[in-house]
């Protein structure tokens, strides 16, 4: 059981704890828990409902802690990354949520300033639980689907790299 607990528990961490910025997993996590399940060596369910409770546990936790600490948050995150997530937040309102879990640094960044911001609870919740939702069950069913036809090795090749694009990008400049 705890080969489908924990990966649900580092999702809580990377999405709901500032610190998530650092806690290595997200969509490198997701799509290897696809492969491994379009492999049969995991089970979609409870593998599935799992992850989408972690995601949204850790949206509702970010969101907690950015109410009570309000402005407090803005000292917390580099300024370029807030003014990213501003710019995010301006640019795509509550849709947003639906958006940010697909974005490493901004999935971790946007519960946090929604809550600081003080939006209304419910539909944050609402909007988050279906951005988590397509977040985790997408890419774990991409990699699932492509797991059964693609040899195992060019997956985790793939995977090596994407896990790898945002120290490129970070070693570019880039956020």
């Amino acid at each position: 059981m705890s080969a489908y607990l924990v990966p649900a528990l580092i999702l809580l961490l990377e999405v709901g704890l500032p610190f998530g910025l650092f806690v290595p997993g997200g969509d490198s996590l997701l799509l290897t828990l696809g492969v491994l399940a379009g492999e049969g060596r995991l089970a979609l369910f409870p593998l599935l409902p799992l992850l989408f409770l972690g995601a949204f546990a850790g949206h509702a936790l970010g969101y907690g802690v950015g109410r009570r600490l309000g402005a407090r948050v803005r000292k917390r995150f580099p300024e370029e990354l807030l003014r990213r997530g501003e710019r995010f937040l301006g640019r795509f309102g509550p849709s947003a949520l639906l958006v940010a879990p697909f974005l490493p640094g901004l999935r971790t960044l946007i519960p946090l300033l929604f809550g600081a911001l003080g939006y209304p609870l419910l539909p944050y919740l609402l909007l988050t639980a279906l951005g988590s939702l397509l977040w985790t069950q997408s890419l774990v069913l991409l990699a699932f689907f492509l797991g059964q036809r693609v040899p195992a090795w060019l997956l985790f090749l793939g995977l090596l790299l994407l896990a790898l694009l945002p120290l490129v990008r970070r070693g570019k400049g880039q956020p």
